[in-house]
């Protein structure tokens, strides 16, 4: 797993440099970066410009409302009851 400093240095190398998964993998060997790590960030570089996630990608979170919360704790009074 790469942290977000490590991504935001091989995000500047890439940029201004132009390191490759090969060059970055020699310049930090004490890192132990995955080569296709750093091949599908640099992928993801020419694409978008970007290392960030993409908006809407991933699970989709749960709304936390009052009307919800009222909803489970009928719930679960309800099977308390029976």
């Amino acid at each position: 797993m790469i942290n977000k400093e490590d991504k935001i240095l091989i995000k500047n190398l890439w940029e201004s440099k132009g390191y490759g998964a090969g060059r970055l993998i020699r310049q930090f060997p004490n890192k132990n970066w995955k080569r296709k790590v750093i091949e599908e960030l640099s992928r993801k570089l020419q694409e978008t410009g970007s290392l960030d996630r993409r908006t809407g990608s991933g699970r989709p979170h749960t709304s936390r409302s009052c009307d919800n919360i009222s909803a489970v704790e009928e719930l679960t009074h309800f099977h308390k009851v029976a």
